[in-house]
């Protein structure tokens, strides 16, 4: 304990201990150097031995007495110290009596001897206890020297309180100033921020206010535009379609003519080709009369023959009735021939009748004047074509009674069997070139039946396309309008399309502004969240609010401009499915016209080829002509017959001539035809590529319709992202009015933590000037205390100066009592102060400069240690000076230190736990 507390004490203190121990050490080496002697003179002679004796008496007495502490006095062996008294006390008694034996003074020698041995004992044990003091008296002193600078500490801490609640002080004044400075800047913000609320409300309400007005009249412009737009395009729409179909049904009308033209130059032709075939056949009709007058005269002739050749055989009964039956099989044969004749006339009669018919409807169908003279004119023709043929039988009739008369006139019956032969041979000829003709008669006559049937068909089929052609027109009109409507509305709807892609963009670029300011806006409350600005930000949000819904208005009335763009789409989508319903009927119309006109020229074909036949027939009769003008030649030996042959003859050769110029005409014809049919087909040409312009074009306003319906998507599909991001801002917008909620929430909390700080703040100023009532109190404690402190040093050294009697105990340990109890009192006033310090930290911890007191605090501790252990060693202890009674002030000093053990523990928590709160 002594070199733990060595370092800590004063300079005098150790030099008073180190005079102390050489002392006692100087006293133990006095003791055993006289004990030496005694022993020394007791073996010598008794005067010597008598001399020594009140030495070692006395000697253990100071020894005794030399005890830092009263319980020396009070050993477990006072008994020694009685007898060497009473020896001491009895010594006089040996030197009066001289003549004692040896056997006493040896006895007295062993009973000296055992009693130094005793004493000895006794003063070992007494050193140990001294030891034992001198450490107690080390730790009092350490413990004092610890009170003290506790003492000292406590009192640098009741300063630095002081000190820190003079700086609470001024902290809460100068916090007052700032809350009232505070308090008069939010007044001025909130008066200038509503002011400009009020002057940013005004100008918005005026600015949309001129908006709204501008977009009205926009509106109402633009409506006044789009019904402008749509008349025009309507009425565009209508003179479109009826310039095209106008044009188409001009263009059918032309090649319809051009078609009737045709048909009624190669009715003409077949008209002239059949009345040539007329003529063949009334020539071949002639001729065939010829040829039967010929042959009833060869039978005739025959018949004559026969008559003859039997007149030999028969009798004279059976002439008359060969005869008879002779004329009656002539008549029979001539009747036959008769009414051959008059059924090859009917027929041709009915063939020229069939054939003007067809050439008065034609010429009817061409010229209506026209076509009734040709009407009245053609069975004048007729009739007079039927009396020519009566005349020719009536004539033909006296020719036979000609004949047959002079049947009689010819006797050379060699030459009648001879022709006869002959004339059979040319009868079953001729016959068989009467049953071709009647062959080919039938099949003209079929043929004219169907192109009568053809022309019947055709006349239908050309008053169908008329009618169709007049109903394509009027629909190819219509849709060329529809088509111009159609382009203009595609125009206007791109126009309005880029305009509302413009108008996307500046609403985007606003959007990105307004986001822009947002974000700033976030980032400024962010930022501001201390509730400063909270107007500015009300205002931003209010103004953000106002731009939304300008917004949300702006994108209402886009949707309705959409709408009514998406209906217009609409109505041109319908337009153009009818365009293209009516692109499809025409085309439909332009096949089954095409299907017509391919039908026609199968008729013009099948005509062609019909005429191509008749060209052939026509060659075959005039070879048959040829033959028969052979044969006429060669059989007809008669002058009269040739003259009439020759006149025949001359009448074929001018039709054949006729025929020809006819056949040259109608090749002419034929090529012009063909001329006339390569520029239909060029027509054609032109009339499909004009409609597959008219396809494309419709293919055309179809895709861009297709990009009209795509560009509406687009939009459609942006204005949703547009609703999105407008939702996104509203929301952003409702985050951030909730968020000015939560800063308003946040400042009134805010408010009320300043409000309860001021109660705290009032409420410590009190607990302060409490705390300075106690540092007051404290302080006069410490002083009365550091006054009991002097007084009890200063009877501690009246007790180190008076004897070490009973009375004096007993007043030290009544003082030493009530020393033990103001330590007491002591420690619970500590125990009250650790309560207030840590009251104090708290206050640290909401003052501002904890840091800069902590140094001051250590300083501070530093100091008051000094000046404690200064102050605790002030006491002056005595130093022993050799005599018995300097010893005693030890006792009385080292007493207190060994009570105040308790107060230096009670300080040594104390400061332990000073330490643990400035940590």
């Amino acid at each position: 304990m002594s070199s733990n507390s060595s370092p800590s004490h004063s300079p005098e203190v150790s030099s008073r201990i180190i005079d102390d121990e050489t002392q006692e050490t100087g006293t133990e080496k006095s003791l055993n150097e006289k004990l030496v002697l005694a022993t020394g003179s007791n073996g010598s002679s008794p005067q010597h031995g008598q001399s020594p004796q009140p030495e070692v008496c006395q000697s253990p007495q100071p020894e005794a007495c030399q005890s830092p502490q009263p319980e020396a006095c009070q050993s477990p062996q006072p008994e020694a110290c009685l007898l060497v008294k009473l020896e001491a006390s009895q010594s006089p008694e040996t030197d009066v009596s001289p003549n004692v034996g040896v056997d006493n003074v040896q006895d007295s020698v062993k009973i000296l001897n055992e009693k130094l041995s005793d004493a000895l004992l006794t003063i070992s044990a007494k050193e140990d206890l001294v030891k034992q003091h001198t450490k107690v008296a080390e730790e009092a002193v350490a413990g004092w020297e610890q009170a003290e600078a506790e003492v000292a500490s406590l009192k640098r801490l009741l300063e630095t309180t002081s000190q820190k609640n003079a700086s609470l002080e001024d902290q809460v004044s100068h916090l007052d100033d700032a809350l009232k400075e505070c308090v008069r800047q939010l007044r001025q913000a909130r008066e200038e921020q509503e002011e400009k609320i009020r002057d940013v409300a005004a100008k918005k309400s005026k600015e949309l206010e001129s908006e709204k007005s501008d977009l009205q009249n926009r509106i109402a412009e633009l409506s006044k535009q789009l019904e402008d737009a749509k008349r025009e395009l309507a009425s565009m729409r209508v003179q479109h379609d009826l310039q095209g179909k106008i044009h188409i049904v001009e263009k059918e009308n032309k090649d319809l003519k051009i078609e009737l033209v045709t048909l009624s130059k190669e009715l003409k032709i077949l008209a002239r080709e059949r009345d040539l075939s007329n003529q063949a056949a009334e020539t071949a009709s002639k001729l065939h009369l010829e040829s039967v007058k010929k042959i009833a005269r060869v039978e005739a002739e025959c018949l004559k023959l026969r008559h003859l050749t039997r007149r030999t055989s028969l009798a004279n009964d059976s002439k008359p009735i060969n005869n008879n039956t002779c004329m009656e099989s002539l008549t029979d044969s001539q009747s036959d021939s008769g009414e051959r004749m008059l059924t090859i006339d009917d027929e041709m009669k009915n063939s020229d009748s069939w054939a003007s018919a067809l050439m008065a409807e034609l010429d009817q169908f061409k010229n209506g004047n026209s076509g009734t003279r040709n009407l009245v004119n053609n069975p004048i023709e007729i009739d007079l074509m039927d009396d020519f043929l009566e005349m020719e039988k009536l004539a033909a009739l006296p020719e036979v009674d000609c004949v047959s008369s002079s049947f009689g006139a010819e006797t050379d019956s060699d030459q009648g069997v001879t022709r006869h032969e002959s004339l059979k041979v040319e009868n079953e000829s001729l016959q068989r070139q009467v049953a071709d003709l009647h062959a080919k008669v039938e099949k003209i006559e079929g043929e004219k039946r169907e192109l009568e049937m053809a022309l019947a068909e055709a006349r239908d089929q050309l008053g169908t396309s008329c009618d169709a052609l007049t109903v394509a027109n009027g629909k190819l009109v219509d849709l060329q309008t529809q088509l111009d409507l159609a382009n203009e509305s595609n125009r206007d709807a791109l126009g309005q399309a880029e305009r509302l892609d413009s108008e996307r963009k500046d609403l985007t670029s606003q959007l990105e502004l307004k986001h822009v300011q947002v974000e700033e806006l976030q980032a400024m409350v962010a930022s501001l969240e201390g509730g400063v600005n909270r107007k500015e930000l009300e205002l931003q949000l209010e103004s953000i609010s106002a731009e939304a819904a300008y917004l949300r208005k702006t994108v209402a009335s886009l949707e309705e401009k959409i709408d009514a763009e998406r209906s217009l789409s609409m109505q041109h989508k319908v337009n153009a499915d009818m365009a293209e319903a009516a692109k499809e009927s025409l085309d439909s119309q332009l096949r089954s016209a095409n299907k017509e006109i391919g039908k026609l020229r199968g008729i013009m074909e099948i005509l062609e080829s019909e005429v191509r036949k008749e060209k052939g027939s026509r060659e075959e009769l005039a070879k048959q002509i040829e033959a028969i003008k052979i044969e006429s030649e060669i059989t007809l030996s008669v002058a009269s017959g040739k003259e009439l042959l020759e006149a025949q003859l001359q009448v074929v050769n001018s039709e054949v001539a006729k025929l020809q110029g006819t056949v040259e005409a109608l090749e002419c014809d034929a090529a012009k035809e063909k001329a006339y049919s390569s520029d239909l087909q060029m027509q054609l040409e032109a009339v499909e590529g004009i409609r597959k312009v008219l396809e494309s074009e419709l293919e055309s306003s179809h895709q861009e319709t297709m990009k009209l319906r795509e560009k509406v998507l687009s939009l459609e599909t942006r204005l949703k992202d547009q609703t999105s991001l407008l939702v996104e801002y509203t929301a952003k917008s409702e985050d951030a009015v909730s968020r000015k909620k939560a800063m308003e929430g946040q400042l009134e909390a805010a408010n009320l933590e300043l409000a309860k700080l001021r109660n705290k703040v009032s409420l410590l100023q009190g607990k302060v000037e409490q705390e300075k009532l106690l540092s007051e109190e404290y302080e006069a404690k410490c002083r009365k205390l550091e006054a009991q402190l002097s007084r009890d040093s200063r009877e501690a050294k009246l007790w180190r100066l008076a004897n070490s009697n009973g009375d004096l105990k007993v007043k030290q340990e009544k003082e030493l009592s009530s020393a033990a109890g103001k330590l007491a009192e002591c420690q619970k006033t500590i125990a009250n102060l650790g309560r207030q310090l840590k009251s104090l930290t708290d206050i640290d911890e909401v003052a501002s400069e904890p840091e800069k007191l902590e140094p001051k605090r250590d300083g501070g501790d530093g100091l008051i240690s000094a000046d404690l252990a200064d102050g605790l060693y002030e006491l002056d202890l005595p130093k022993s000076n050799g005599s018995c009674i300097s010893p005693m002030p030890s006792n009385g000093s080292s007493s207190p230190p060994a009570e105040m053990s308790v107060f230096s523990g009670g300080l040594t928590s104390l400061s332990s736990y000073l330490s643990k709160t400035r940590k």
